[in-house]
């Protein structure tokens, strides 16, 4: 036994050096909170592609109840989505370890039981040798084996498994900002859809003042049939344009709910008319935004990881046509009864350095190393097809949201226009001095323009979020109420 003394000498001095793996460490804590990537992750290279510029401004909104940030904190908690992401990187990051294992050697220990026979037979009528004997050995057994040497190819095995643990980790924040966004939007489409329902509301109330004074001109014979008929049929509808609202609310909100990974009542209340509140990066240019999207936008720097083990896999993949360099050792010891060493204790062991050479395999090591370079380079273009896309997000989502803020401003002055001209001419058919068919006119000019408005402000919630989500950098907790 005393040989296993220098293996277990060596095994505990390396253990340190082996690469224990924390599982619990290497992840996110929950899985509702960001992974906070060590300096290791990040590109080593800069990642950028030329940009254009301009900037822009936003608003400033307030807090409620069931706020974006409280629904934000709802889907983060609920959504299956998240605890997948969070699962997977659990399971990189156990790979990494199990990949670790490689740097200790490898022990097997056993026991056994054997019972032999053998016969001799005597040749030229001779009886020496002659006759048959039994015996039966047991004991315990067992090996160690070490790799010394294989040219690095643990090493790249070991990186390429880290590569994707950090993989991994990124795709996890990149599927938390994926919820922030699907939770904003659907906050956003069914706050407009409430919007909406008020708008017709208010074109209905406005219908039914109006076909009261068309109805009561027809009774004191200043007005005709065919305005009051006109009249109710503006009444009608409008209680059709609010059913069709109402019935655009409750799509909403069973999106919202999926969202945020509830099952959907009518209890679901939000805060209304709520944005995210104008944030530094809307005040930047669309180069500046690019460049903040290509150093932490995580679906990037997923790609950038997956290139990088796909690296470390080629590496591997070359170090594996050389020859292999173990340390070997094996212990047998036990009993044997029968035979010539009938009571007597086995004690067999060896101890040697193996050297193994697969000269050749059929080409598999060959197309092992093609298929790894092809797929270096399938992760390199798909690193280049992300950055496309996200200079693409950024450009789209630039313009888009200064177009809402354009938008918001001039359907607001459009509303208070056609508000203060609806009722002038209100005034003026109850006076005689304008038409039904004036008025009516500007009774759906004033529903169009509130209807405009308020899909101008889900516009512009929805651009800041799209845009910021572009960027990587989707607030969690920065929101407040539009004026």
């Amino acid at each position: 036994m005393n040989f296993l003394r220098p293996v277990l000498l060596a095994t505990l001095l390396t253990a340190p050096f082996a690469g224990c793996v924390n599982v619990d460490k290497e992840t996110a804590n929950t899985p509702r909170e960001y992974w906070k990537p060590p300096a290791q992750a990040q590109p080593k290279e800069e990642l950028s592609l030329p940009a254009p510029q301009p900037a822009s401004r936003g608003t400033q909104p307030d807090q409620g109840k069931l706020d974006l940030p409280t629904l934000v904190d709802i889907a983060l908690s609920n959504n299956p989505q998240t605890r997948q992401a969070w699962y997977s990187a659990k399971t990189a990051a156990a790979t990494v370890g199990q990949v670790n294992s490689q740097y200790y050697p490898q022990i097997t220990v056993g026991a056994g039981i054997t019972r032999s026979k053998v016969r001799g037979v005597a040749f030229n009528g001779g009886s020496n040798g002659a006759g048959t004997t039994y015996s039966t050995s047991y004991g315990p057994s067992a090996e160690i084996n070490y790799l010394l040497w294989n040219w690095g190819k643990n090493y790249a095995q070991t990186e390429a498994a880290r590569q994707a643990l950090y993989a991994a980790n990124y795709q996890y924040n990149q599927v938390i900002q994926d919820v922030i966004l699907s939770t904003e939007l659907a906050y956003f489409n069914f706050n407009a859809g409430l919007g909406f329902v008020d708008a017709a509301t208010a074109t209905l109330t406005d219908a039914q003042t109006n076909y009261k004074a068309a109805d009561q001109k027809l009774t004191t014979g200043l007005g005709n049939k065919q305005d009051d008929l006109q009249a109710l049929a503006q009444v009608k509808n409008a209680e059709f344009q609010l059913e069709q609202a109402q019935t655009q609310v409750e799509t909403a909100r069973s999106q919202l709910a999926r969202a945020l990974g509830i099952s959907v009542n009518s209890n679901l209340d939000i805060v209304r008319d709520q944005t995210a509140v104008e944030l530094p990066l809307v005040d930047k240019g669309v180069s500046d935004l690019m460049a903040e999207a290509m150093r932490q936008r995580p679906i990037l720097m997923a790609a950038y990881a997956n290139v990088q083990g796909a690296r470390y896999d080629l590496d591997a993949a070359r170090a594996d046509r050389w020859p292999t360099l173990s340390a070997v050792s094996s212990l047998q010891y036990g009993y044997a009864s029968g035979g010539v060493t009938d009571g007597n204790p086995v004690n067999n062991y060896s101890v040697g350095v193996q050297v193994s050479w697969e000269i050749f395999t059929g080409f598999n090591k060959t197309y092992a190393i093609i298929s790894a370079q092809e797929q270096e380079r399938a992760a390199r273009e798909a690193l280049r097809s992300q950055e496309l896309q996200v200079v693409s997000d950024v450009w789209n989502f630039f313009y888009s949201f200064k177009s809402a803020v354009r938008q918001v401003d001039s359907t607001t002055a459009q509303v208070t226009a056609q508000q203060e001209a609806y009722n002038a001419i209100q005034l003026g058919y109850n006076t005689g001095l304008n038409s039904y068919v004036d008025l009516i006119t500007a009774q759906d000019n004033l529903a169009t323009a509130r209807q405009q408005k308020v899909q101008a402000d889900a516009n512009l919630g929805t651009a800041i979020s799209n845009l910021a989500h572009a960027t990587g950098s989707l607030p969690l907790d920065t929101y407040t109420k539009t004026p």
